[in-house]
């Protein structure tokens, strides 16, 4: 029986009904080395269904995955190794995993190559932060020229590319998906199984050119917009919420396109930024109560395609683990 077989058979069975048949038959599976097994029990353990949540089981999984020649393993063991899920977290093992992956996989050497090229620490941090460039001082408003290089940018577009879907919301009345009714544009999230370590280095150097925490940042969230697409004037502060988006920082992720600058009709700014250029401004107020004044629109774009890659950054440490992959 082929690997991907089993691991039918196990979601069919979860589908029936029979969540301990489907696990049984996921772990005898895995004891005979099956890549494919062993990788998605060890994303049942990260999202804790239809077994116990174990960062430290999942972790162990994926290890065996890619010692099993399942590359998805391989490389998300990289990244749990990279952001310490499931163990201690260690930048300079992370990187040796995915040298040897490199060795025998083009997207694992593809990456190699794009973090030989940034100025990283031995921890995966920045060698220095970015400058900012002030645009508005209330709300606090600001630019970071050429935070991402081009290459940056395609390999951010290119992972996301397959994984985009229509914006949608959940009517409250229905409980039904209905598209976004402020944003028309196609997103994904890249979380901790969909991202790699070339992401988590860029997450790392959001958070240096934020002057935040790493940990603050939610997960990257990726939006291309096609002509005639916008997002309506928003706030992103989320209601109700304790831990809130004190934060934007929106990096562009190329710039051959027309129309789509970002405007705060508050401050009189538009803003069209380059390829690689990050703006970032405050949500909140010193006591952390929403400031209006950062209420933003993305204008219609009007020709090509925007791309651009947002990260929310929160008060306080934010759990990023209830994001299924897409």
């Amino acid at each position: 029986m082929q690997p991907s077989n089993i691991v039918e058979r196990a979601n069919a069975l979860l589908d029936a009904g029979r969540a301990q048949a489907a696990v049984d038959l996921l772990i005898d599976a895995a004891k005979r080395g099956h890549g494919d097994a062993l990788y998605e029990l060890a994303l049942w353990h990260v999202y804790g269904t239809p077994v116990p949540r174990s960062f430290a089981a999942a972790r162990a999984l994926f290890e065996k995955a890619g010692a099993a020649g399942h590359r998805g393993g391989a490389l998300t063991h990289a990244v749990f190794v990279a952001i310490g899920a499931g163990g201690p977290a260690d930048w300079g093992a992370a990187l040796n995993l995915l040298d040897k992956a490199a060795k025998h996989d083009a997207d694992a050497a593809r990456q190699r190559e794009l973090l030989a090229a940034m100025a990283l620490t031995p921890t995966g941090d920045p060698a220095s932060a970015s400058p900012i460039e002030t645009l508005a001082t209330s709300p606090t408003l600001g630019v970071v020229r050429g935070l991402l290089t081009p290459d940056e940018c395609a390999h951010i577009m290119a992972l996301s590319g397959p994984r985009l879907v229509p914006s949608i919301v959940v009517d409250s009345t229905t409980g039904r998906e209905i598209p976004h009714p402020i944003r028309t544009s196609e997103g994904t999230v890249l979380g901790p199984i969909q991202q790699d370590l070339v992401i988590h280095a860029i997450d790392r150097r959001i958070a240096a050119a934020t002057r935040t925490r790493t940990e603050q940042g939610e997960p990257l969230t990726v939006l291309r917009y096609a002509p005639g697409q916008q997002y309506r004037l928003h706030h992103d502060c989320l209601p109700g919420e304790s831990n809130q988006r004190m934060m934007t920082a929106i990096a562009y992720l190329n710039d051959d396109y027309d129309g789509g600058e970002t405007q705060f009709p508050s401050v009189g700014v538009e803003f069209r930024g380059q390829t690689g250029d990050m703006i970032l401004f405050a949500n909140t107020l010193a006591d952390g109560q929403v400031d209006e004044r950062s209420r933003h629109a993305g204008l219609p774009v009007t020709r090509g395609e925007k791309w651009i890659s947002t990260r929310w950054i929160r008060i306080h440490d934010f759990d990023p683990w209830g994001m299924r992959p897409v």
